[in-house]
């Protein structure tokens, strides 16, 4: 267990620091939800654009997680946290050091947790740029999360660069449309395993990657486009994309089905937007969205079966982390969010220090250097 002492010692110290944290997660609650186009062509390697190495001292993406789980017996609930749209905010809203404590505080209380992310990481701040994305991926390495789809944000730097994070990555990016040349490029889901129970995890992305990004990601050398993401005018291949890959992994024997979609709601992006695909689909649990930016409450949405579930949403820049519980008492599934919309890092203001929060300082002086 990493050494979690600042300025107290002994169980005094034990005592104030799990009073801090105590109102960290409070001061969260107070913002928790309810338990509330373009015509593709050929559809689908782009050309080779090269790589820009991170600045020699940021840690290699490889690098293990830095996540340590306390030694705890398990009580059987599921935890999963869910981000969204960081854009590059590692340091804004909870930060990642604050993500990281609620995760260790919620596993001190005998919860298994699942940590995961609803796209667009690597773009949306300078660093991003002149790092195409490295510095956000390694930081993602090290938070330790789980499963990840990708934002159309993502394949900014070119589909090459986030194929090579993708193979990288300590953890498993999933999406059922995203193809190349009409063949799947990443899989379509992924089951994780805890307390005896199998999550599968579905991921979608939206086709308004196609206009958002540059041509280029998706095209090869001759400017013919070779990578989409199943856009046609109904939205009916995304739709059994889907349904397809839910049906797979309840085959597969998944308890629990969460779909994760980085598609939104807005009007432009019709027939490809969260409403229109959710209401068509059966057989999933709960939604988290991404791509909206919004930090409001969870919402209800409507399954083709006519049962009401929970939309999660991710915000932007960490100041949402969505949450998803799974009771070991009844099974449960109940959803919400904790926001934190202070300028000050919880960090500081709670005075708490984890792996994360030296990671996330240490990040920033890198920064800095890098940036002059």
């Amino acid at each position: 267990m990493y050494n979690r002492a600042v300025k107290k010692n002994g169980k005094q110290d034990k005592l104030i620091k799990k009073q801090a944290l105590t109102a960290l997660i409070l001061a969260c609650s107070l913002f928790i939800g309810g338990c509330s186009k373009p015509k593709e062509t050929s559809i689908p390697s782009i050309v080779t654009t090269g790589t820009t190495a991170i600045p020699s001292e940021t840690e290699s993406a490889k690098a293990a997680s830095l996540h340590v789980r306390p030694d705890v017996a398990a009580n059987g609930d599921i935890v999963i946290l869910m981000t969204g749209d960081v854009h590059c905010g590692y340091d804004k809203g909870f930060s990642y050091g604050g993500l990281y404590e609620i995760r260790y505080q919620m596993e001190l209380n005998g919860d298994t947790v699942l940590l995961v992310d609803d796209g667009d990481s690597f773009q949306g701040a300078p660093i991003g740029y002149h790092t195409r994305g490295e510095f956000m991926f390694n930081l993602m390495n090290d938070m330790g999360y789980d499963v990840a789809i990708p934002g159309e944000h993502d394949f900014q730097y070119g589909m090459d660069r986030f194929l090579e994070f993708a193979d990288k990555a300590n953890f498993d990016y999933i999406c059922c449309n995203l193809v190349k040349e009409g063949k799947q490029v990443l899989k379509p889901y992924v089951i994780k395993e805890a307390c005896g129970k199998k999550i599968a995890f579905v991921g979608i992305t939206t086709p308004k990657a196609l206009t958002t990004v540059p041509a280029e990601a998706f095209q090869n050398d001759k400017g013919d486009y070779i990578y989409g993401f199943m856009g046609d005018e109904n939205g009916d291949a995304i739709v059994k994309a889907a349904q397809d890959a839910i049906d797979a992994a309840k085959a597969e024997g998944a308890n629990y089905v969460v779909l994760m979609g980085h598609i939104g709601n807005d009007p432009t992006a019709a027939p490809w937007t969260y409403d229109t695909i959710t209401s068509r689909l059966r057989g999933f649990d709960v939604y988290l969205d991404g791509f909206s930016h919004d930090t409001g409450e969870t919402s209800e949405l409507m399954n083709a079966d006519g049962k009401l579930l929970k939309r999660v949403p991710a915000g932007t820049k960490l100041d949402t982390v969505g949450w998803v519980r799974i009771s070991a008492k009844d099974g449960a599934v109940t959803s919400g969010i904790y926001q934190w919309k202070n300028e000050e890092d919880p960090s500081w203001l709670f005075d708490f220090e984890n792996p994360m929060t030296k990671r996330v300082a240490q990040a920033k002086k890198e920064a800095e250097n890098y940036l002059r």
